[in-house]
């Protein structure tokens, strides 16, 4: 089966929300970087896994790395006032134990609530989008970093 990355989430270093992240920190950790998910993953449901409407995969896994210039906390707190500001790409955000969903989900869209999966996700953040091509290659910019406030 073949499959790909969501344009909006980057399968090359330098495209989508990867590229964004990576021109912002290009020296940054990656060892927990993903996409297409592994064995693991392939045994359960899970957005690191090619959907089988269309053979996309619609998640991305971005390493929490400080030191490196790039911290997932603060980065998916930047994505949830993303979601709150109307961004209708996201479906859900996994970071230090904690979710939150995207517009049209089942959860309200940008609030926090405890994440119950066996990885709390401290390591990385994980992002997914919501399927349909609108979504999930919509490869307009994110505008990460965001612009610094006034000093």
């Amino acid at each position: 089966m073949s499959w790909r990355l969501a344009k909006a989430l980057g399968g090359r270093f330098d495209e989508g929300l990867l590229g964004e992240v990576n021109n912002s920190a290009p020296k940054r950790s990656k060892v927990s970087d993903g996409g297409v998910g592994d064995t693991r993953h392939a045994a359960k449901t899970s957005d690191h896994n090619p959907c089988k409407c269309c053979s996309v995969v619609c998640a991305r896994d971005f390493t929490h790395d400080p030191a490196g210039g790039f911290d997932s906390y603060l980065f998916a707190e930047w994505l949830r006032t993303r979601v709150l500001s109307g961004e209708p790409r996201v479906r859900y955000v996994i970071s230090n134990g904690r979710i939150f969903s995207g517009l049209g989900q089942s959860h309200p869209a940008g609030v926090w609530r405890a994440y119950q999966g066996s990885n709390k996700h401290a390591h990385h953040v994980h992002v997914s989008v919501r399927h349909g091509a609108e979504h999930y290659d919509n490869d307009a910019p994110w505008g990460w970093p965001p612009a610094p406030g006034p000093s």
